[in-house]
């Protein structure tokens, strides 16, 4: 089993490469099949212009305000049949990665579906051995939430491609959850007699911040293993600050930690 933290080095790589003053991209020319792609990034407009051709024929163009660091083909879904997947990005500090699928059908490209990655980046992985491909990264629904980017804390997500669709499959696989669950269990250890801020003080770049990051994607990774309550039960033991009830309202409420 491949540990997590390839994807978060994935993601500081396209922070470093991407912060800068002005977005930079090396244009693709990818062929596959009998498709060619071909991308040309505009540094003045920061667009991407996606050309797919076959046979010199120009049969799809389309300009986004994002970059294209990745097209590839992969049959996801082990049907036969390979989908296109672009990679697109949109440049900045801390955002953000999507992934796009696609088909040829009747000699003309249309998207089937996509997945909004955020602030993280993903890998394929065959986690079940049977020839289909999942998507694996983490969910950074919670950045910025509680805390500061840097202390924000992601659960894992996996998606599987199936009917032409992404779906969230986290649940599917307990292992890669008991994982990330692990690791944030090691980083708390480290908050142990944290310092909670005065009731109606604000949390936001503070120890207790912090370990409501930590315990607020602990609780999201107990609920792909089926067990929130589990979470809410750590909050209880571990969170005796004033603002403890607020904080599981949020996250019952805004988060559907339910």
């Amino acid at each position: 089993m491949k540990s997590l933290k390839p994807i978060l080095l994935c993601l500081i790589c396209i922070l470093l490469n991407f912060n800068q003053g002005s977005a930079q991209s090396d244009d693709l020319n990818v062929k596959i099949g009998k498709y060619l792609f071909k991308t040309k990034f505009d540094q003045k407009e920061f667009t991407t212009t996606l050309n797919i051709s076959r046979d010199g024929k120009k049969i799809f163009e389309e300009t986004y305000y994002d970059i294209i660091p990745e097209i590839k083909s992969m049959d996801l879904d082990n049907d036969g049949r390979n989908e296109i997947l672009i990679g697109r990005y949109s440049g900045g500090a801390h955002c953000c990665t999507s992934l796009y699928a696609g088909r040829f059908r009747s000699g003309k490209f249309t998207y089937t579906d996509s997945v909004y990655w955020g602030n993280s980046f993903y890998r394929f992985e065959d986690l079940k051995s049977d020839g289909k491909q999942e998507i694996v990264g983490v969910n950074d629904v919670y950045a910025y939430v509680f805390t500061n980017f840097a202390q924000s804390r992601f659960p894992v997500l996996i998606y599987a491609y199936e009917n032409n669709k992404f779906v969230n499959v986290t649940s599917e696989f307990p292992a890669q959850v008991e994982e990330s669950l692990n690791g944030f269990k090691n980083e708390l250890e480290e908050y142990k007699g944290f310092k909670c801020a005065d009731a109606g003080e604000e949390t936001f770049n503070t120890d207790a911040g912090a370990v409501k990051a930590i315990l607020a994607a602990m609780t999201e990774d107990y609920k792909s293993l089926g067990k929130t309550d589990e979470g809410y039960k750590l909050i209880d033991e571990f969170y005796t600050c004033p603002d403890r009830d607020s904080f599981i309202k949020q996250l019952r409420n805004d988060f559907l930690l339910k």
